[in-house]
């Protein structure tokens, strides 16, 4: 009896101690996972963040642009035009 209960609880420990490696091997690869996306994610917003500031950058250049080299009648056309919408 002693050796029958011997066999099974050693089986059942091996079998709890794989199924605990393999627990532990999946828990791991998933928290990996999520995070690559999560750095992903923040990498391609900051991306996307600088490409705005860029683009609003340069508008705010081409306009400064715009009415530095406008005359005086343009920009108070443009100035009534604006004002009207």
């Amino acid at each position: 009896m002693m050796g029958f209960a011997y066999a099974f609880f050693t089986r059942l420990g091996r079998r709890a101690v794989f199924a605990g490696a393999i627990t532990f091997a999946l828990i791991t690869a998933l928290w990996i996972a999520i995070r690559q996306g999560r750095q992903a994610a923040e990498a391609s917003y900051a991306i996307r963040r600088a490409d705005a500031r860029i683009r609003a950058l340069q508008t705010a250049k081409d306009t400064r642009h715009d009415v530095e080299t406008a005359s005086p009648a343009q920009r108070e056309r443009r100035l009534a035009r604006w004002m009207r919408d």
